[in-house]
C-alpha cells in the first residue's frame, strides 16, 4: 500500500478565538500521471461522508504561532502522530452515486436561490498575468503519462487490437463510462466565497468546484485563486489537482464546456493531462465525449487544452490522421487502430470507440492532427514568455485555422521582440489577400495576451481625421501610455503620405505627443498591426511555385529559407508603396496564403458551428420587435461532417474573398433553406415551444440537404442551389 504524505492546508490566519482543528476535505496531494495504475484513494472523504469503520481523530493541533499581520495567507505544516498501522478492514468503495444521495437536494435549492454568483460581472482587479503566476510546470503538462504501462503492454503479441488487455482485469477491461455522462452535483457553499486579509476562510477545492456548478463565473475565479496563489503557488497547485468526489477536480472544471473557467485553472496549476481511474480515462476524451453538444462550445475547450499542454497523443491516432475523411459510425477498423496498445490508450475499449467517433466533429479532429505536428517551444522560449507575462503565446498556432507559416512567423517576432528590451515598439504589415484570417490573428493576440485592441479602418481614418493621427487612436494612446496594447490598421494601403510621416516617430521611438494637450505618450510597448491586401499578386505567384514547400516542410529548413525569400520580395513591394522611412520601421512582415481544400473545409465548419448555437438558443419575444429572436430552440444534426462541408467549400471558395466567401455559401446551402421551413411549421413563436430538429447530409448527387426530422423524419427539404454572388 502507498504510504501516504504529510500535506500542508493552505488557509487564512487562524482566529484565536476559534479552536484549531483539522479541516475535514483536505485536498490530496496532485494526481500524478507517471504512477502506476494502481487505485489509492487519493483524498480523504468530504463531509458529510463518513468512512466506513471508525477511525481515530488526530490529537489537536497547537495554536499558531504569532504571525505579522500584513501576512494575508500562510501555509500551515500539520504533522499527525504516527500510530502503529491496524490490519486493514475490507470496505466496499463508495460509489460517485451514493455520494449524490447524500446531499439535501432542498437545502441545496434553497442556497442557490439567495447566492450571488455571477451577479457582479465587473472586470476582475487582479492581474491575471503576474510573473510568478505562470510558473505552471509545462514538464508536467507535457511529460508521457504513460511510459511504464506502455513498456509492459508493449511486450506481448501484436497481432489484435485488443491485444494487451489480458493483464487487465474484465471488470477494468469493461468500465462504466456512463459515470462520465454527467459528474455528481456539488451544492454550493452556504455563502459566496470570499478572499481577503481579513476573511478566515480556509480554502476548499471542493467548495470551489460546487460553485463553479453553481454559476462562478471564470473573473470571480481569478480573482478568488490569485489571492491564494499569492500564497504558495506548489500548495494551490496540489489542492487543484486533488480528487473530489472520486474524480480529479480538473474534470469538473472541464465538464462546464467554458474556456475561460478552464483556461483560469490551468494557469492556476491544474493539470491538462489528468487521468481517471484504473484504465487511466484521460482529461482530454472526456472534453470529447462530454461537450459534443453545443460543438462551438466543446472544440473551444479541446482547443484551449490543447494551447495549455494537454497531449494529443492519448487519443488513437486513427481518429484524427488523416483529419479531413469522415470516420466510420462504429469508429476506426481495427486495423488503422497501430497504437491502441500503448499505455495511455488502454482506456480506449471497444466499448468507447463508438462514441468517441460520434462525439469528434471536423474540426476537433483537426486540432488534434495539428497538435501532433507543431514544433514545440524550446526551454529558453517557454521561460522567456513566462516571465515576461506572455506564456499562451505559445499556443498561438490553436487561434486560427490554417495559416500555419503566418502563426508561426508571429509567434518567433514577438518572442524576439519580448528577448531584446528596447524602446522601439513591434511593428508587424500582415499582408494578404481579404478573408484569410489577418483581422483573426490579430484578434486572437490580443485575447491571448489579455490586451485591448483598438481597430483603424485607414478608408474612414483618412476621411475623418482631425488630428496627425486622427481622434480615437490619439485617444486609445494617451489611454495606454507606457502599457502592452494593440493597434489593427486595415486597409493599411489606403493611407496617405502624411499619415505615414505622422507614423514615424511612434515607429521609431516609441513616443508619440498627445493632440489633446501635448504630453508625452510612451508608445513603446504598442504592438502596431498594419494589414494591407497590396501585395496579393507577389504572395499568390511565390505560393503557386513552392506550394507543397510552404505549407507542408520543416519550419526549420525549406521554409525558413523560403520565408526570407517571400520577406524580400515583400520588403521590396512595401518600400515601393509606402516609402523608404516607414517601410524601414516594419519590424517583421507577415504573409498570409490562401487556404487549401482541407482548410477551406475547416471555414466552413466553423460558420456550421456559430450557426448551430445562435439557433440552438431560445426563442425572444420582445415588447421591442427589433430585439426579438424569433428562430431557436433548433437542433442541427450534421451527418458525414467533413464531406458536407468539403462540398460546400468546394462550390463556393473564391480566393479573392476568401472566408467570408465560404460563409455565404453556408448561409445558401443550410441556414436559408433551415429558417424557410422552421417558419412554414407552427401557428406561432413561444419561448417555451418545443424543440425542432434539422438533419444536414449529403445525397447521391453529391448535393447538401437538409431534412425536418419530425415525429418519423419526414419533411424532406433539399438545399438551393442558386447563385448569390
Amino acid at each position: 500500500m502507498a504510504k501516504k504524505k504529510k500535506r500542508g492546508q493552505l488557509r487564512q490566519v487562524p482566529d484565536p478565538n476559534q479552536s484549531s482543528q483539522v479541516h475535514p476535505a483536505t485536498p490530496a496531494n496532485s494526481v500524478n500521471p507517471v504512477q502506476p495504475a494502481d487505485p489509492v484513494n487519493l483524498a480523504r472523504p468530504p463531509s458529510p461522508i463518513k468512512p466506513p469503520t471508525p477511525v481515530k481523530s488526530p490529537s489537536p493541533v497547537a495554536p499558531a504561532s504569532p504571525v505579522i499581520p500584513a501576512s494575508p495567507v500562510i501555509l500551515v505544516e500539520q504533522e499527525l502522530p504516527v500510530e502503529p498501522e491496524p490490519e486493514p478492514v475490507p470496505s466496499p468503495p463508495v460509489a460517485p452515486e451514493e455520494y449524490e444521495k447524500i446531499q439535501d437536494g432542498n437545502a441545496a435549492e434553497e442556497v442557490s436561490k439567495i447566492w450571488a454568483y455571477g451577479a457582479d460581472d465587473k472586470e476582475s482587479q487582479v492581474h491575471f498575468f503576474d510573473s510568478s503566476f505562470t510558473r505552471l510546470s509545462f514538464e508536467d503538462s507535457e511529460r508521457n503519462t504513460s511510459e511504464v504501462l506502455a513498456a509492459e503492454f508493449n511486450a506481448g503479441s501484436t497481432q489484435s487490437a485488443d491485444e494487451g488487455y489480458e493483464h487487465v482485469s474484465s471488470e477494468e477491461r469493461a468500465p462504466d463510462f456512463s459515470q462520465y455522462d454527467q459528474l455528481p452535483r456539488i451544492s454550493p457553499p452556504v455563502e459566496p466565497l470570499r478572499s481577503g486579509p481579513h476573511i478566515a476562510d480556509t480554502f476548499d477545492v471542493e467548495k470551489v468546484i460546487g460553485a463553479i456548478q453553481n454559476g462562478y463565473s471564470a473573473t470571480e475565479l481569478r480573482e478568488y485563486l490569485s489571492y491564494y496563489h499569492k500564497a504558495e503557488t506548489s500548495l494551490l497547485k496540489e489542492n487543484l489537482n486533488a480528487v473530489v468526489r472520486g474524480f480529479p477536480a480538473t474534470f469538473f472544471v472541464v465538464e462546464t464546456n467554458d474556456a475561460e473557467l478552464i483556461r483560469s485553472w490551468i494557469k492556476f496549476g491544474g493539470d491538462p493531462n489528468a487521468t481517471h481511474g484504473p484504465l487511466r480515462f484521460p482529461l482530454l476524451a472526456f472534453a470529447i465525449l462530454c461537450g459534443s453538444r453545443p460543438r462551438l462550445q466543446a472544440t473551444k475547450t479541446i482547443e484551449t487544452l490543447l494551447r495549455l499542454g494537454a497531449s494529443p497523443l492519448v487519443i488513437p491516432a486513427a481518429y484524427y490522421n488523416p483529419f479531413d475523411g469522415d470516420l466510420p459510425e462504429s469508429g476506426p477498423e481495427e486495423k488503422y487502430l497501430h497504437d491502441i496498445r500503448d499505455g495511455d490508450k488502454l482506456w480506449c475499449t471497444p466499448e468507447i470507440r463508438q462514441r468517441l467517433a460520434g462525439a469528434l466533429s471536423l474540426t476537433q479532429r483537426y486540432r488534434l492532427w495539428q497538435a501532433t505536428g507543431l514544433e514545440p517551444a524550446s526551454g529558453r522560449e517557454r521561460t522567456l514568455a513566462i516571465r515576461k507575462d506572455a506564456v499562451e503565446i505559445l499556443g498561438l498556432p490553436y487561434a486560427i485555422i490554417g495559416q500555419k507559416l503566418a502563426a508561426w512567423s508571429l509567434r518567433k517576432s514577438f518572442l524576439v521582440h519580448l528577448a531584446m528590451p528596447r524602446r522601439k515598439p513591434l511593428v508587424l504589415l500582415f499582408a494578404g489577400p481579404s478573408g484569410h484570417g489577418k483581422h483573426e490573428l490579430a484578434r486572437q493576440l490580443g485575447n491571448l495576451l489579455s490586451l485591448e485592441l483598438e481597430e483603424v479602418n485607414c478608408a474612414d481614418f483618412e476621411r475623418a481625421q482631425d488630428s496627425d493621427l486622427g481622434a480615437p487612436l490619439n485617444n486609445f494612446l494617451a489611454s495606454k501610455t507606457g502599457q502592452r496594447s494593440i493597434v489593427f490598421m486595415n486597409d493599411f494601403e489606403k493611407t496617405c503620405e502624411m499619415t505615414h510621416k505622422a507614423l514615424l516617430a511612434p515607429f521609431d521611438r516609441g513616443d508619440y505627443a498627445d493632440r489633446r494637450n501635448g504630453q508625452k505618450v510612451d508608445c513603446s510597448q504598442t504592438i502596431w498591426v498594419l494589414a494591407t491586401n497590396q501585395f496579393d499578386n507577389i504572395i499568390s505567384d511565390f505560393s503557386k511555385a513552392n506550394n507543397k514547400l510552404l505549407r507542408y516542410s520543416d519550419l526549420r529548413s525549406e521554409q525558413y529559407t523560403l520565408r526570407r525569400q517571400l520577406h524580400r520580395r515583400l520588403r521590396d513591394g512595401s518600400i515601393e508603396k509606402f516609402g523608404g522611412p516607414l517601410a524601414s520601421r516594419i519590424t517583421e512582415i507577415i504573409p498570409f496564403l490562401t487556404f487549401d481544400p482541407s482548410e477551406q473545409a475547416l471555414i466552413a465548419d466553423k460558420y456550421m458551428m456559430e450557426l448551430e448555437t445562435v439557433i440552438a438558443g431560445p426563442v425572444v419575444k420582445s415588447t421591442d420587435p427589433d430585439e426579438d429572436k424569433l428562430v431557436g430552440n433548433v437542433q442541427l444534426q450534421i451527418v458525414n461532417n467533413a464531406e458536407v462541408c468539403s462540398i460546400i467549400a468546394r462550390d463556393n471558395y473564391m480566393p479573392e474573398f476568401g472566408a467570408s466567401s465560404i460563409s455565404h455559401g453556408v448561409d445558401a446551402a443550410i441556414a436559408n433553406p433551415l429558417i424557410s421551413r422552421y417558419l412554414e411549421d407552427g401557428d406561432d413563436f413561444s419561448e417555451d415551444q418545443a424543440e425542432t430538429k434539422f438533419k444536414v447530409m449529403t445525397n447521391e448527387d453529391n448535393e447538401v440537404e437538409v431534412l425536418a426530422i419530425n415525429d418519423g423524419g419526414n419533411g424532406y427539404l433539399p438545399g438551393p442551389r442558386y447563385s448569390w454572388y
